[in-house]
């Protein structure tokens, strides 16, 4: 007796829908690997607000890290600065223009906050962590940055003082410290 084309359909249409990865890995395999990751969401499409702090997790993230452990020299806990080689700035700048972009800071599959790339120049707040790029010394030339800071807003926090630093969050600091890049 021959099988009804429809239900090769229904398997056909059930494989597909099993297949489809809806959200991202954001590194397969890695547990406890430190990673910045850019969005490909616009600025201009999301709430920057977010109060209830879901945003985190509604972007869409570009396949590949913008920066993992595995590219960083060191990370200033104190002063949230990566340090990395060279060559990982000649890779860093075929990422193009990045300000005013979205990115995430995760742990292995875990987002742990969302923030915003800055430049110095720029006059625009943001009320969560900030990247700035570009280094300028006092007469106006531009450096290549050997490092990356990330502060916790731009141009300063003037939210609650008892709100937390989600730079600090515990999982970052286990990650970078077992990856052997942590520094006070």
């Amino acid at each position: 007796m021959p099988i009804p084309f429809r239900y090769f359909l229904i398997i056909g249409v059930l494989f597909l829908c099993l297949s489809c990865d809806k959200e991202k890995s954001l590194e397969p395999g890695v547990n406890d690997n430190f990673a910045i990751y850019i969005a490909s969401d616009s600025i201009l499409d999301v709430d920057t607000r977010d109060e209830d702090g879901a945003l985190v997790d509604q972007l869409t993230l570009l396949q590949a890290a913008f920066l993992s452990t595995s590219d960083i020299t060191n990370y200033s806990w104190d002063r949230h600065r990566i340090t990395y080689p060279d060559s990982v700035w000649e890779r860093l700048k075929t990422w193009g223009h990045l300000i005013n972009r979205l990115f995430v800071v995760s742990v292995g599959n875990e987002r742990i906050y969302w923030g915003m790339f800055k430049d110095v120049a720029d006059s625009g707040g943001c009320q969560n962590p900030v990247i700035m790029l570009l280094c300028r010394h006092s007469d106006g030339r531009n450096t290549t940055p050997q490092s990356l800071s990330i502060h916790r807003a731009y141009p300063g926090y003037d939210g609650d003082p008892d709100d937390p630093d989600l730079r600090m969050d515990p999982r970052i600091y286990n990650a970078l410290e077992k990856a052997g890049v942590l520094i006070p």
